[in-house]
């Protein structure tokens, strides 16, 4: 059951990936490159937390200090790249890009109570 949920958020980041991909097209290939660079961290961001709330449930208290942390780097290294390789548009659209995975787990029927029916 754990496993089809790890499914579901991934399939959803990737649904507002391709939601948003079209807006974003118009813009030109700068905004597409640093909004696909911040998709590809959030789904790699996604996978760092699912492992970080399993140790925890393990009962390993500091992986929750150290799993932030590394998912914070992994982010700021993006950021930076995207800044110093694409422009500023990619800056921000993969700061964009990076906040699917905030968008998708907040609007989650799984974290809000709401099972569809």
């Amino acid at each position: 059951m754990e496993r089809a949920k790890k499914i579901d958020f991934s399939f959803n980041i990737f649904l507002t990936y391709l939601f948003f991909l079209p807006i974003f097209s118009v813009l030109g290939w700068r905004v597409i490159a640093g909004f696909s660079l911040g998709f590809l961290f959030s789904e790699i961001g996604w996978i760092l937390l699912n492992e970080d709330v399993e140790k925890f449930k393990n009962g390993k208290r500091g992986s929750i200090l150290t799993g932030f942390l590394k998912r914070y780097l992994i982010f700021s290294i993006l950021l930076l790249m995207s800044f110093l390789i694409i422009s500023v548009e990619g800056f921000f659209s993969a700061f964009l890009g990076l906040e699917i995975l905030s968008l998708t787990l907040f609007v989650s029927p799984d974290l809000i109570g709401d099972k569809g029916g």
